[in-house]
């Protein structure tokens, strides 16, 4: 049983300046994971609805509405569900004729070409034969998913995800909540910052929140001071945090130091 349920598909060909559409296609998924395969052409895939987290080439994105990926022949890719959300993704398998490989590529739509994409999809009849008129449309999310390149290079690499991150931690923000203001899910900004720094979500913190804290003990603040500086509200909690760290009690390292 395919992990996808169709909503609209259209198996057409349109060609057009060494362009061939192969089909549409709009799929809800069913399953919680598309485990990685390959296709023998280059496949579009766009969020509409929902989120999930999109693997492409081993390398995996937290996916919202408007999330664009273009996944070039033979390029590994997949799909993780998040909770219960199921999203609806529009699918486009094409070919380039006579041009470079495209290249792997993710960007973000605004959502007013977004809303606009709706639209058009809405025009489109779900299945049957297609009419002269139904190409409009058709032809219409095509030139606005594609028009700028089909082999557009991949953008500029992001600014480090440590530096995004880094104001977020050292206040009593959740985990998670710092994982969603940065676009992550949890896991998966955990992965990106290990790789980075070598030190994941909960460790970075901890790091900062320590020495946010040393800081404070050496300027002789008090150890309720000190907790407060290193984002804890329970100053008992906190030493037992700080002893865990170091080894040695709040007060213990602000009298050696």
């Amino acid at each position: 049983m395919p992990a996808w349920s169709p909503i609209l598909i259209q198996k057409i060909e349109i060609h057009a300046l060494g362009f061939v559409l192969r089909k549409l296609q709009l799929n809800r998924h069913r399953d919680t994971e598309v485990s990685t395969h390959r296709h023998d052409y280059t496949q579009l895939i766009l969020f509409l609805t929902g989120e999930g987290l999109q693997t492409v080439n081993r390398r995996q994105r937290h996916a919202h509405p408007g999330d664009l990926f273009i996944i070039p022949a033979g390029t590994p890719h997949g799909f993780t569900a998040l909770e219960t959300s199921r999203p609806v993704c529009l699918v486009l398998d094409y070919e380039v004729k006579d041009s470079p490989k495209p290249r792997t590529l993710h960007r973000r739509l605004p959502p007013e070409t977004l809303h606009e994409l709706h639209g058009l999809l809405a025009q489109v009849p779900p299945k049957g034969r297609l009419t002269l008129a139904d190409y409009a449309p058709i032809l219409a999310v095509i030139a606005r998913l594609l028009g700028h390149s089909p082999v557009a290079p991949t953008p500029p690499p992001a600014p480090q995800l440590f530096e995004k991150v880094r104001p977020l931690l050292n206040a009593t923000t959740a985990l998670s909540e710092v994982a969603r203001q940065t676009g992550y899910h949890p896991d998966h900004l955990t992965r990106r910052l290990k790789h980075e720094t070598g030190l994941g979500l909960r460790a970075m913190r901890n790091r900062l929140r320590l020495a946010s804290a040393q800081r404070a003990l050496r300027e002789e603040a008090s150890i309720a001071e000190a907790s407060v500086r290193a984002g804890f509200e329970d100053p008992n909690y906190f030493a037992r945090w700080f002893r865990r760290q170091t080894g040695r009690s709040p007060s213990a390292f602000r009298d050696k130091n």
